[in-house]
């Protein structure tokens, strides 16, 4: 599954921005790239459908949370991790050569060549569904099989 950063479509680095602000770019990139000022353009015209779905995402707050919550699992996370990786293992200043002294990673794990990509568990999302018991299987017990089915989308 490709996982598009409407965020970033929508001209943002962060996920922490208001409704308004959604709706302030949307504008924006909406008259930069519509099909009318872009004729002939396919670029403009899918980044167009790109803004349109971003926007539809982002600008319901419902939506926005269930997306912030994959974002942040995706996106936001890795770009935490790349930026703390930099900022401590800027050795070539003092206070890098400090915080690696204490935190840091050490010169014999530095050099040791990294063995392909450690891939990151992604937490899917929460799914509800109501199950009908009768008076007896709630007071004594029971066992009831719920299945499962995935579902591209």
């Amino acid at each position: 599954m490709i996982f598009k950063d409407y965020y970033k479509i929508l001209g943002f680095e962060t996920n922490r921005v208001s409704i308004e602000e959604i709706k302030i770019a949307f504008r924006e990139q909406a008259k930069k790239y519509h099909p009318d000022l872009n004729e002939g353009s396919g670029i403009a015209e899918e980044r167009f459908k790109d803004i349109n779905e971003a926007y539809r995402k982002l600008s319901n707050p419902a939506s926005k949370r269930k997306y912030d919550r994959s974002w942040n699992s995706n996106i936001g996370k890795k770009r935490n991790r790349e930026q703390n990786a930099r900022n401590i293992n800027q050795s070539d200043t003092v206070f890098g050569e400090v915080i690696n002294m204490f935190f840091g990673a050490k010169k014999e794990q530095e050099e040791k060549p990294k063995k392909g990509k450690v891939k990151t568990q992604i937490k899917g999302e929460n799914i509800e569904t109501a199950i009908n018991v009768n008076i007896e299987e709630a007071f004594f017990g029971g066992t009831k099989k719920v299945s499962l089915r995935a579902i591209d989308r």
